[in-house]
This record gives C-alpha cells, structure tokens and sequence, in this order.
C-alpha cells in the first residue's frame, strides 16, 4: 500500500435531508463506516457505496453524536448533551449505557482502553471516572483539576486535555496525577481542540488569544510524554482542526484543516510539502477518521457529505481495512403483520395483544426515573397552627381553621404578569398607552423602559400582526430581533449612520464583487434598505446569515442564536471582539488595489500619484511608526503599524508615590493611541536580555477622518471613570486629540465630535443586551426633536436628549463601541470616484451557475437593451421560499401555545415577468437561489422546490447566487418599476428589501371587501375571475405572477365597464358558497382569520372596524395596456 493518496467519490447517502456529520469511527474488523449525525444518530455505511445499515439513538434527546468508537464487537458513543456513555452491539442492540449520577454530564471517553478493560471518562464535576469496558460500571472516581475535553491511553499513563488549555498526565490506575515527573503542560491558551497519541510522543491542536479573542493555533505542537517538554512545531498555516495518527505508519500525522485542506507529514522530516490534498466541499470539515491500516481516510462535512481519500491502487478493490472482514451485521427485518379479514361484525379480541416474554418497552427502568427521584410534585403541607389544634376522632382528624388563614383557602397566588405585546389585531384597546408606560420587562426596575431588552411577541396570525409602530413612531427604522446573530444589530445601525461608511457600502453594491459571502455588500443591501424603509420595520437576516457563514469558516467570533443564548453572555466584549472582525473584513472586501479611489487629497501626501489603500483603510485607519527602544543600550528601531480599531488603555498607579494619572477622557484617549508599553526580550545590538519601550507615533493631521473606538470596559474600576458625578460627566460631544511625533507631543490637535456609541444594558440579574445610540445626521438641525440623538433599542427607535445620551449615570449602562468623525477634513471627503448607480445590464445577462442545466425546461428570456426598464414599467413577480429552521412553539397545559421564535424562511426562487408590451407574460427572471446553508424543509408542497434543485451539481434549472438575484431586484426598484404581485408585503420583507408603497400592486388587496374582512387567495381568483385552475399540484413562480398580472389587467376591465363591484360582491357570495373560509395558502402568505385582525400591505393601513380606509402614501395605478388574453 502507497502512503500517497487520491481523492475518491464521497459517500452522499447519509442522510434523506442535509444535517452535518459530527463523527466517524471505521470497523477495525468489516467493510464498515460509522458515522454521527447532528441529530443524535448512530448509522453504518457499508463499502465504500455507503449503503445504510443498522442505526440508532445515542441519547433521549436530538443532539449532535460527539464522539464515536468502532471495536471488534462494540460500538461506543457520546451525545453532545452528555447524558451518558453506551455501548452497542453491531446489530444496533445496547449493551449497556453510564449515566453519571449527579448533575453533572459527561465531556469525553477515552478511544482505547487500559488494560483491556480500563475505559475513561470525563465529566463537568470536574471528575474522571474509571470505568469497566465489558460491563460500563463505574471502577473509579476522581477529582480533576480542570472539564477534560479529550482523553487518550498512552502505553503507560492517561492523558487528559482539559478546557483550560493544559494537558495533564494522570495514573491509569487511580486516576490521579502523576507523581513522579512532570505532569502537566500548557499546550494552548484557549484550549485544546484535539489530542493524539504515539508512542512517547503526544500532539495537540487548540486556540491561542490575538487581539482579545480566540484565534486557531496555526502550529501542531508535540510534546515528550516522559519529560513533557516541547519538541518543534508542526506548522500548518491553514489553521488546524483535526489531527490523526497514521496507523502503521506511526511517524505519520494527518493534519487537516476546516476548510478541507489535508497534510499527510511526517514528524520527522515534516520540512517536505508533497502531501497536501485539497477536499471539493462547499462547507467546512466537522470529523475525521482513519481506517485500521491507514488505506482510507474519511472526512465529514456541515452538508452531509463524506469524502473519501485512499492510499489504494485504481485497479484493486477498494476494502475500508484492506480485508473483507466479518459480514455485515444487517437490522434484523420486523416480522410482517398477520393478515385480518376485516367485517362489520369482526371483535375486536379476536386482534389479541402480541406475545412477549420481557418487561415492554413501556415498562419504566431506574435509568429512566428522575435523578431527584420525585416522580410528581409533593402535597403541600399541613400548616403548624392547623396541625396544633387537630383532634381526632375515629381515625378522622379535624381542627378550627385559624382566623390568619381564612379566606385563601384552596387559592394559588397570582404573581403579575407583564404586558403581551401589542398587535394590530388588538388595536383599538389600548392606544392610549405609550412604550414608556408599557411594563416590557418588570424584572429591572433602575433600567429605564425604552432601555430594557424586546422581544417580538407572536400572535395567531403571526409575526406580521406585531405593531413594530408602536415601538417606532420616528422615520429611522429598526431592527427585528428572532434571527440568528441579531446581536450585531447595533452594529448595523452604527455603520449606517456613519455617513462615509453609507457612502463606502452603497457604492460597493454597484460593483463586482466576485464574493458570495460579503460582509460590505451585505451592509450597502441593508443600508438601502434602512434609507428606503422610513422607520418601516427591518430585518437583516441575509447580513446575519453572512456573519455566521464567515464566523465558521474562520473560527474567530462566537455565533449567537436568538433565544438559545446562555444566560450570562458577555455582549459588550462580544460586540468589540465583532466590531474589530467586521471592520478588517470591510477593508478586505472593499480592496480594489490598485484602484481605489481616493477619498481624501490633503497637502502632507507625500505621493498623491501612488495607489491609494482600500477605502475603509482611508477612513479609519491609523497608519501610526512604533517605535521601539532597548533600555539597556538604547538602541532604536521602528516598525510600521496599520489598525483600524483604537483599544482605551485605561490609566493605572504602579506605586503609591506615583503622580495620579490623568482620567479625563482626552487623555486616555490619546494614550491609547500613542500606547506607550514596555516588554523584554533579547536585544538584537547589545545581545542582552532586555526591557523594550514602545510607543506609537503619529501626527494630528494623519489621524483618520474617522476614528473607531472599543472602549474595553472590562472591571469595576474602569467603569467608573464613566460613571456620572456630580461635576461633569466623564463623555462630551467633542473631543481633542493631540498627536505625537519623535516622542514630542504636537501643540495643534484635531476635533473630533462623537457620532454613535454602541453600550451594553446590563440587569441586576447579569442580563445584558446591546443597544445603539446614534446622532442621526438627517436629524440635526429640526427644531421639533429633543436633539439629534436617537435610541436604536432592535425595532424600539426613540428621540433622546444629548444629555441622556452622553450620560451613564449607573452601573447598567456599559459603553462597548465608539465612533468619532474629524470635523477638519469632513468637507474634505471626495466620492466622485466612487460608483454610485448599479449597472442595468445585468437583467440582460445569463447568471447562471448550474452545471448541468437543462435548456429545454428554461422558461425565461432576457431583457434586450431596448427592453430595459424604465419608471413605471410594469412588472410581475412571485417568490418562493424554503424553510432553514422550523417554527419552535410553546404548548401549555392549559391547551394555549406561545410561538417562542417563527420558522426562517430563505428565498429559493423568484420569477418576474413582463407586465406589457408584445412580450407581455413572458418572464425575464427565473432564478432558483443557490445556498450553502442547511435546508430543513424544501415546502414542496407550497413552493415547488425539490431536492438538488438549489445545488449547482444536480440542478437542471437556473441556479444563481443570492447576492446577485437582491442586485437584480435592486435595479428594478431603483428604475421605478410597479411591481405586481398576490401578498408581496411578506415577501419583501423575507427577501431583506422594501419597496416603496407606490411601487406596488398587491392583488390581495384590490379584490378585497371591507365589509366581507377576508382575503382571498390567488387561486380562488384565478378560478372564479380568470376561469383556469393553478396550483393544482404545487406552487409555480411563474403561474403564480402571471395569474397575478391578468387578475390586475382584469380588473381594470372591470372598473371600465364599471361592474367591479357587482363582480367584487359575487365573489364574496361564491366563495362562502363553495369554498366557506378563503385563506391565503400557507406558509407564505399571511392567514387571515379573525374578522378583527388589522393587516398592513404595501399600500394601505386597515384599521379595526374595516369601516375606514386611509393610504400609507400617496397611491397610485398605472393604466394597463388590455391585450386581448386578459379581457
């Protein structure tokens, strides 16, 4: 067998829909893949083919399988929840399952035994925990110093890689540390991501800390197990995440990367390159495995997939171990039922119940009781003044109830419940009340109200019926919350408001960006969307969703997910940690070198003719020399340093005859950047061990036109200095800053003025969340405002004084992020180099990506040049969606339920057509939207999609990417197009875009009655008005917006012979005739049940009572041109 290897065809037939592959273990003895799902499923693949075999749940609850290890006659795994340990015969039947007695979960087990019967465990106690192999009972419990995370046998010690970084060394035996030697090292400072044996040697992968967050280590590390001292590194730039041993090859490491980059190296000659391999997947690695002789390596991918390298020759028959092996063990088949012949008369003993001879399933086990042990709640006790007087008479006792005590008898104490959120179904109760005095949350009394955190409540119509308006009385919009990474919002609204960074992120919508997953294109769509919405409600799922893709692919911020958040989250250095990831990749993503544009021409240029840096690096960046100096000799070097982010350095006394540092916030400002630090090291003139000083050097007239501070609040002691007091308040709304150059400090300084802050609200019960407090340059200089200075609390925007603003006056409220803009060079800004307009030609272009896509099933044409639209054009247009996530819903006992977050929906297609002309009908856009996210639920039913339709391998469609479908929208919008549609308002906000009321025709709300209060469904109105029948079988875009269009076309007929009316009331009577309740089909349009629900379309405001109708904006119809086909 060949140590080189070849990529092969990868197993795709895990699963019937896409979830991640979170272990894999190979059959030591038979053709076998063992494989770990996200759902907490254990399934065999047979051959190389994959076929499914046996499978089986690790645990009682749907959770990820951490780990998993294949034997001669068992298979062994964990759940991600750590319920417990099992052991499985092949057949899929358990053998036996540890559970750890107290609260405690278990983190991890050993993949090899002591002793043959000696296997380790870890748990959250922390404790490790002996156990025997054969029977899975407990031998041993001991106290660890720190959660392990990985364990693994030696040939004599146990090693356990624990949370806190360290690699300990314990005795197999007692479980105790290692008495003689060393017994533990620091392999990471963040912790260890995997641990390998071999030999005398051990080697580890984890997390170091860069610029205060976590960062991979770009270096395997080996270390001897008998003096625990390092040996070299193995570097692998890549960033580590799973490392193997080679079996038989025991020098051999195989290293490989999330991104799927795999290095086969040798330890001891790992200076030779040749065995890198580069995996084809369009997600990241999530497990590893290696086969018993090394002839197969497995990887499992985010989407499913299994890849498959192998060391084995085209030519032989490709066996997982080299050896067919034992056969495979199949599930045993159910026995088939007996046939009944069925009549009226048949009794229903003569079924009789099936015979067994083992407890039922049904029958509860000690593994299955509580571990408190209480199987229902205890009865109340008897209260000591009744038990004090209690007589008894023939085995009755009776007492006099006490006088404290009457009147509560058999009554439960009802605590007060907070308001529920406001719908527009409700509306009409209560308009008198404001968001001041509504108790959104009562657990925080010092917190102002409009302060506290919001949730989106959801009634029986859904998200759509929350009344986002009365949060938002103000023409900036907000944020909605139930997303995924909706954390960032404050940040999204900072960035917004920062005009030169709008200028920046709209421009680049107009560009080509080559990227899918682009942060700076993500924030131009949002912006856009916040600047056309006028305080209308938001969403930025699509720049969420982009965060999170990035985030994993890079390993560098947590993610978030709204609602499962653990309860004690740091979000303020959550939030900074953000802040400095967001700013590097916009100036990544906006690099154009050497064609940037100038943004700023100023008389200290040196080279106005040299290519300019990214634009974000123009405006935020600070090109500042460090210079360093040897305290010993006094030797001097610089060194050139570029951020983008200024961390606040806060001042502190060494000793007590020290002068007391100065406080203000000047002064800490500007020693932050000049960031004078001292550290030791070997002086490369005098060759002496010594203490360096550094400090940075930069002149006021470099300092960027936008300065980017994370204000790194992290103790008690730095928050006060923040805190108000009774002279002055530690922020103002200017601020100087002086620079520094050659260690002299500059007498002329530069004015900077405060813009926008992000703080952190923090509870008396440590809950925190994030707010953005913006001066809102559209609204300086209204005199009918407090100030300029608004509140972006999610979807609450409130107008604020500069007063509250600027001041902190407690504990719960913790600044996190600043933004400065120079008041000098503000004028000073040129974009004329900037593009500003997006190019229409791309509605003319074939975008598509598929590549096996069938010609003769594309339905649409392209616009020609002479068909471009201009404003007015009439457009028809239809969307349809896939489900990312299903809708989670609270059941209580008293039969009510509570939406606790909605399902997210993702666009899959979308279809527009021509609303005129001689090609009139015919689409221009047919796109099925490529996504690399996991797709729970493809909604065939509702949305005509299917599996492989949005992959661009087994697509036979016209698959594009998001990015560019929003572009082409993004045109039409600009251009003025009248968009036609059936219950568009969804849609748009689902899309991420907001098109102007007076740019849409919602059918929905034209064959509307006011005094019917029902909404009828476009294929209801496409039988009775249009007389065809559609969505027969399933949804299509492009039936469902032609349907559309000739519904609108028809009805200008109607109005022209003036009997729209007489047609509108006969369509009432028709359908309650034949139809009864006509509903808009779910899921992507809205149900409209209640005869009081309040809806908003794009056009117009339904109030309560149905009786008065009041347009949104000015609203208007274009004349259609009636062709023959819609009369």
């Amino acid at each position: 067998m060949s140590t080189t290897y070849r990529i092969t065809i990868p197993i795709a037939t895990l699963h019937d829909y896409v979830q991640p592959v979170t272990a894999l273990s190979f059959d030591p003895v038979s053709d076998t893949l063992w494989s770990g799902t996200n759902a907490g499923t254990v399934i065999a693949l047979h051959t190389v083919q994959g076929l499914r075999g046996v499978s089986f749940p690790v645990s009682g609850e749907p959770t990820a399988v951490k780990q998993i290890v294949a034997g001669d006659n068992y298979v062994r795994a964990l759940g991600v929840a750590g319920e417990g340990i099992g052991s499985w015969a092949k057949g899929g039947m358990n053998k036996w399952f540890f559970r750890y007695v107290s609260s405690s979960t278990l983190t991890a087990f050993s993949s090899t035994t002591y002793t043959s019967n000696i296997l380790a465990a870890s748990t959250t106690a922390p404790e490790l925990v002996l156990l025997n192999a054969i029977t899975g009972n407990p031998v041993r419990v001991a106290s660890s110093s720190s959660v392990a995370t990985h364990l693994q046998f030696s040939h004599s010690t146990l090693l356990a890689a624990s949370a806190d970084g360290y690699v300990r060394v314990y005795d197999p035996r007692t479980g105790l540390l290692r008495e003689n030697g060393e017994n533990s090292v620091l392999a990471h400072i963040s912790g260890v991501q995997d641990l390998q044996v071999s030999g005398n040697y051990f080697y580890t992968i984890g997390w170091s800390v860069r610029r205060g967050h976590d960062f991979p280590d770009p270096l395997v590390k080996v270390y001897d197990l008998r003096t625990m001292r390092p040996l070299p590194p193995i570097p692998f730039q890549d960033g580590p995440a799973f490392i193997d041993i080679l079996p038989k090859h025991t020098s051999s490491l195989i290293v490989t990367s999330a991104q799927g980059l795999v290095n086969v190296v040798d330890v001891s000659d790992y200076s030779n390159v040749s065995g890198f391999y580069q995996l084809e997947t369009a997600s990241y690695i999530s497990a590893t495995a290696v086969s018993s002789n090394g002839s197969f390596l497995a990887f499992g991918d985010a989407l499913g997939a299994i890849h498959l390298m192998t060391a084995i020759a085209e030519d032989v028959e490709p066996l997982f171990n080299g050896f067919e092996g034992q056969p495979v063990e199949w599930a045993d088949p159910p026995d088939p039922l007996p046939d009944i012949t069925w009549t009226d008369s048949t009794p229903l003993n003569s079924i009789g119940m099936p015979y067994y001879n083992t407890l039922l399933l049904s029958s509860w086990t000690p593994q299955f009781i509580p571990r408190s042990g209480i199987l229902s709640p205890p009865p109340p006790k008897i209260p000591p003044q009744v038990l004090s007087t209690m007589k008894m008479n023939d085995n009755i006792a009776y007492a006099a109830l006490p006088k404290e005590l009457r009147g509560r008898r058999n009554r439960v104490p009802v605590t007060a419940t907070k308001d529920q959120g406001r719908f527009r179904s409700g509306k009409g109760r209560r308009d008198d009340l404001e968001l001041e005095a509504l108790s959104i949350d009562d657990s925080v009394e010092e917190v102002p109200r409009i302060y506290r955190k919001v949730e989106i409540e959801y009634s029986k119509f859904g998200v759509e019926d929350f009344d986002f308006g009365f949060y938002n009385k103000t023409p900036y919009s907000g944020l909605e919350t139930h997303i995924l990474n909706s954390y960032t919002n404050p940040m999204l609204q900072v960035m917004h408001y920062i005009h030169p960074i709008r200028r920046l992120a709209k421009s680049h919508i107009t560009t080509n960006c080559p990227r899918e997953h682009c942060l700076l294109c993500e924030l131009g769509f949002v912006a856009r969307m916040l600047e056309d919405a006028g305080g209308t409600n938001c969403q930025g799922s699509n720049f969420c969703k982009t965060v999170g893709v990035l985030a994993q692919s890079q390993n560098q911020i947590e993610l978030i997910d709204y609602g499962r958040e653990p309860t004690e989250v740091d979000y303020a250095h959550m939030i900074q940690s953000f802040h400095r990831f967001f700013v590097d990749h916009l100036s990544i993503e906006g690099n154009a070198f050497p064609h940037n544009p100038r943004l700023i021409h100023q008389t200290f240029q040196e080279d106005t003719h040299s290519p300019a840096a990214a634009p974000i690096t123009q405006l935020l960046g600070i090109d500042a020399k460090t210079i360093i100096t040897c305290m010993s000799c006094k030797a001097v070097r610089e060194k050139e340093n570029m951020t983008h982010v200024v961390d606040m350095v806060y001042p502190r006394r060494l000793t007590p005859s020290d002068p007391p540092p100065a406080t203000d916030f000047a002064s800490i400002l500007r020693a932050s950047l000049i960031r004078q630090m001292s550290h030791k090291a070997t002086c490369q003139t005098c060759k002496q061990f010594a203490t360096f000083s550094s400090r940075r050097s930069i002149s006021s007239s470099e300092l960027p036109p936008v300065l980017a501070v994370n204000a790194s609040v992290y103790n008690e002691d730095n928050l006060k200095l923040w805190l108000d007091n009774r002279q002055s308040r530690f922020l103002s709304p200017t601020v100087e800053v002086r620079g520094e150059v050659e260690g002299v400090d500059e007498v002329i300084g530069v004015v900077y003025e405060l813009k926008a802050m992000v703080v952190q609200i923090m509870t008396k019960e440590r809950r925190s969340h994030l707010v953005a407090i913006i001066k809102v340059p559209e609204a300086e200089g209204q005199s009918n405002l407090k100030s300029p200075w608004f509140l972006f609390n999610d979807f609450v925007v409130r107008n604020i004084s500069e007063e509250e603003a600027l001041s902190f006056p407690s504990t719960w409220k913790v600044p996190a992020v600043l933004y400065f803009e120079r008041i000098d060079v503000r004028q000073q800004l040129d974009y004329s180099g900037l593009p500003q307009q997006l190019d229409p030609s791309i509605l003319s272009l074939d975008t598509s990506i598929s590549v096996n896509r069938d010609e003769n099933i594309i339905r649409h044409e392209c616009l020609s040049f002479e068909e471009l639209p201009k404003p007015g054009t009439l457009v028809a247009i239809d969307a349809e969606f896939v489900s990312m996530q299903q809708e989670e819903t609270e059941y209580r006992s008293n039969g009510t339920h509570r939406v606790i977050r909605p399902a997210r929906l993702s666009l899959a297609r979308v279809s527009v057509l021509r609303g005129n002309g001689p090609k009139e009908g015919v689409p221009f856009i047919d796109d099925h939207i490529h996504t690399s996210e996991v797709i729970v639920d493809y909604l065939t039913e509702f949305s005509g999609i299917k599996f492989g339709d949005l992959d661009p391998h087994l697509s036979r469609y016209t698959l594009t990417p998001l990015k560019l479908v929003y572009k082409k929208l993004r045109v039409l919008v600009d251009r003025g197009c009248i968009f036609i549609g059936h219950g568009l308002s969804k849609d748009f906000r689902i899309i991420n875009i907001f098109v102007p009321p007076e740019q849409v025709i919602d059918t929905v709300d034209l064959y509307f009655l006011r005094s019917r209060q029902r909404r009828l469904s476009l294929r209801f109105l496409s039988w009775f008005v249009l007389h065809e029948h559609i969505q027969t079988d399933t949804h299509d875009s492009i039936e469902d917006a032609r349907s559309a269009l000739r519904l609108y076309k028809a009805y200008y007929d109607f109005e022209e012979r003036r009997v729209f009316d007489d047609k509108l009331e006969e369509l009432y009577r028709e359908g309650k005739q034949y139809v009864g309740v006509v509903l808009i089909p779910l899921p992507f349009r809205a149900v409209f049940q209640n005869a009081e629900w309040p809806c908003r379309t794009g056009n117009h405001h339904l109030s309560q009572t149905r009786n008065q109708i009041r347009p949104a904006r000015p609203f208007w119809l274009p004349r259609p041109q009636l062709s023959r086909s819609s009369q």
